[in-house]
């Protein structure tokens, strides 16, 4: 990896092989769950609301932030902070920093889109639509509180991606607690994703116990949201990896968390809007199979149709033997029309004409 890192002095490894493939496989992964989406909303439903606009908005968010962490690899991202190049300080900086809007803007996305699907899902009820909106509209303000903080904690402004020039910074979104006789840092973004995530969650239980869902659809979205738990899962990660960058400065696993975390709350987002495609694909293939079937059978009867046709414009005094290799399979399984099973039977024809022509016979 000296090659890829600049300035990376011989002998260091660096984490980028760890953190380029996750980047972009997860985001290639999102991105195709997000054109399928748009696919079935466009192309087959003919809607496209205000769900679709966000979660896309928010793909876009993912594949700039998951560039932006791939290029900070070349500049330092996968080292401790001890080991990283004097000489990358700045630009590194200035490539992490363009980065934080589009991850909080990224995983606000997907929550917004949800509770848009939430409110497209029930019109009638009054008082749901008010907790949707009020869970909807806190959750921006505050993700966008986060991005505020996270864009202005210094002072002068670009003190952030020059951290050499002379000014203060506020603690970067860490918040210390004593717990247990010891200070504690904990990330204030990261408690407002993971309350959010949870209002998320909670919001569409009472929907799915007034309504009358069909068991197997009952697991699946008990599947989907147990899935988007796991960004949960991911928020609670990656805050105790800032006690990682606390002690040695390395933000390696904080990124890999944010990245799982916003590219599978995406992809969970769009999977339940794929229901018509897979509804599509099951009834084609069944269709298909349907088909091939009937065909088959009806080669089959028009083959036996035009043999024994030719048997009957046989000359006279010729004899012909129809001989079947299947005949006591066909007893015993049963003829077609009687709703047996249909089987292929091989028709040999033997003709015999007693002429004789020059002698011969």
């Amino acid at each position: 990896m000296t090659q890829w890192v600049h300035n990376l002095k011989p002998g260091i490894e660096s984490q980028a092989p760890q953190i380029i493939p996750v980047c972009v496989s997860l985001t290639v992964v999102a991105v195709i769950a997000t054109a399928l989406r748009c696919h079935v909303r466009v192309n087959m439903l003919k809607i496209f609301g205000a769900d679709d606009w966000v979660i896309l908005a928010s793909t876009i968010c993912s594949v700039i932030y998951n560039a932006l962490a791939i290029e900070q690899t070349r500049w330092g991202l996968g080292l401790p902070l001890a080991l990283r190049p004097k000489a990358n300080t700045n630009i590194y900086s200035q490539v992490n920093f363009a980065g934080r809007p589009f991850y909080m803007l990224g995983i606000l996305g997907f929550k917004v889109s949800l509770c848009f699907a939430y409110l497209r899902l029930v019109e009638k009820r009054r008082m749901y639509r008010r907790i949707t909106w009020t869970v909807l509209i806190t959750c921006a303000l505050a993700h966008i509180g986060g991005i505020l903080v996270l864009m202005f904690q210094c002072k002068p402004v670009h003190k952030s991606w020059s951290p050499l020039t002379p000014g203060k910074c506020l603690p970067n979104d860490i918040t210390f607690y004593i717990l247990a006789g010891k200070a504690i840092p904990v990330s204030r973004n990261g408690t407002i994703t993971i309350f959010f995530d949870l209002c998320v969650i909670i919001l569409p239980i009472p929907l799915f116990l007034r309504t009358l869902i069909p068991n197997r659809k009952k697991v699946v979205l008990i599947v989907l949201f147990a899935l988007f738990g796991f960004t949960t899962v991911c928020s609670v990660m990656r805050m105790v990896q800032i006690i990682t960058i606390a002690k040695n400065g390395n933000s390696t696993m904080l990124v890999l968390w944010g990245t799982i975390e916003m590219n599978v709350g995406i992809t969970t987002t769009c999977i339940p809007t794929l229901a018509p495609l897979f509804k599509f694909f099951r009834e084609r293939s069944t269709a298909k199979a349907s088909s091939g079937y009937t065909s088959g059978a009806s080669r089959a009867s028009k083959k036996r149709n035009i043999e024994l046709t030719f048997m009957g414009q046989l000359p006279k005094g010729t004899s012909a033997y129809v001989t079947s290799a299947r005949q006591s399979e066909e007893r015993i399984l049963g003829s077609r029309e009687e709703g047996g099973i249909g089987v292929k039977t091989d028709i040999q024809v033997e003709v015999s004409s007693a002429y004789s022509q020059g002698g011969r016979s």
